[in-house]
């Protein structure tokens, strides 16, 4: 990801544009990559629905590239905004973007009832996503090519997010940071902004190592952050513990308490990812990926491998790049 824009309309709605925002701006300022942002619409000045004139709204971009991101931001939901011109343009531009065969795809994000501008221009059609649940059923209506899903904090079809909107924006441009920078880099975002990694109603599980980023405390985070960067290193160890200056036994009541696991099973779920990845994306024998993801010997990996997955490793492989392929 080089450039995320954010496409903002008249009667933006304030946190569905200032929450992804100042997620996405953080990556830069936490020097984790080098994000351009840059806010686009057809004018120069917009509005908020909460009576904020915001200025300094760039041109729709000549030029695109498959490395950008394009989020368009919610705005109070009127019949006069969706037959205005701006709405229009918007869309129409929204439209060239998908249908220039040359141009590389491009990854694009609604919050909100930005849905409906998505929707429009032909985004939706044949995909999955959704939107505000207030305007579940006006979306079905307007959009009856596409699927539209109720009680999700965002849904992706390929290369099109949606959310619910409001502080769900968050969760959504938290979860692009992931994709994009990995899931090290999107804790250190969601840290600096005070924010969990927040699931609601029928929404994916995520990730162990997520689920338990899910609390606010500082030291536990901290301890996180050591198990993550040493991931052999021996966690039921006094000098571990000592190094946070804790007992053993205090450190484990203080992890389980904001956590729900121990440390070990933190760490093991950690290892696993690392292992699935390596797996995945390399081609390193399963020695190699036994010692990198923080094993003391393969025969412990394979113990550990075998106690989550039903696959060898050899075959957990195969059967990844088939799902590529």
């Amino acid at each position: 990801m080089r450039c995320a824009y954010f496409l903002v309309l008249p009667g933006v709605h304030m946190l569905d544009l200032a929450g992804p925002l100042q997620v996405l701006s953080t990556v830069s300022e936490l020097g984790i990559g080098q994000l351009s942002i840059q806010c686009v619409g057809p004018h120069s000045n917009v509005q908020a629905f909460q009576g904020i004139v915001l200025s300094r709204i760039e041109e729709f971009p000549a030029r695109v590239t498959g490395h950008d991101l394009i989020l368009v931001i919610g705005s109070k939901l009127q019949d006069a905004l969706m037959a205005s011109q701006p709405w229009h343009d918007a869309a129409d531009w929204l439209r060239s973007l998908f249908t220039e065969r040359r141009r590389p795809e491009v990854t694009i994000a609604a919050v909100c009832t930005g849905a409906f501008l998505l929707g429009d221009a032909g985004l939706l059609d044949g995909r999955l996503c959704t939107t505000h649940h207030a305007f579940i059923r006006k979306l079905r209506a307007r959009q009856p090519n596409a699927s539209v899903i109720d009680n999700r904090v965002f849904v992706r079809d390929g290369n099109v997010w949606t959310s619910a909107g409001v502080a769900s924006g968050i969760d959504l441009a938290l979860r692009l940071v992931a994709e994009t920078f990995g899931d090290e880099a999107a804790i250190r975002v969601a840290r600096e902004n005070v924010v969990p990694f927040r699931r609601f109603g029928n929404d994916p599980e995520l990730d162990s190592q997520f689920q338990a980023r899910s609390h606010g405390n500082q030291l536990v985070h901290t301890i996180q952050d050591a198990i993550s960067g040493h991931l052999d290193a021996s966690v039921s160890d006094a000098r571990f513990a000592g190094s946070f200056a804790l007992s053993v036994r205090h450190l484990s009541r203080l992890f389980v308490q904001e956590t729900g696991i121990t440390p070990k099973q933190y760490q093991l779920a950690l290892r696993m990812a690392r292992a699935r990845k390596l797996l995945t994306d390399s081609t390193l024998s399963v020695e190699e990926i036994s010692v990198k993801s923080g094993f003391g010997s393969v025969q412990a990996f394979r113990s550990c491998w075998n106690k989550f997955e039903s696959m060898t490793p050899t075959r957990f492989r195969a059967s990844t790049a088939t799902r590529r392929t």
